[in-house]
């Protein structure tokens, strides 16, 4: 059948193996994602809203993939950035 969906052949995706480099699979994750506030570099303190997307322990203690919004004005920026647990303020519900 031409340009559609065919017979289905094969194993299908669900059921097929993952590789993963060193064979080892990622750590489960417990927590769900979190809010913070986080507070930037001198002449961008913040704080800016964030979501913390996952932890790393590093050899100098914790740290996380943050994504956050930073505001200028009108201008509006979205970044995306691994930071020491040292910026990051959580924020409860």
């Amino acid at each position: 059948m031409a340009g559609g969906m065919g017979v289905r052949r094969g194993i299908p995706l669900k059921d097929r193996p993952v590789f993963r480099p060193g064979g080892v699979d990622p750590p489960t994750r417990t927590e769900p994602t979190r809010l913070c506030l986080v507070r930037g570099p001198a002449g961008a303190e913040g704080p800016w809203p964030g979501v913390v997307v996952e932890w790393r322990r590093s050899s100098r203690g914790w740290a996380a993939l943050v994504i956050y919004v930073v505001t200028d004005g009108d201008a509006t920026t979205v970044v995306q950035t691994v930071l020491d647990a040292a910026y990051l303020q959580p924020v409860r519900p």
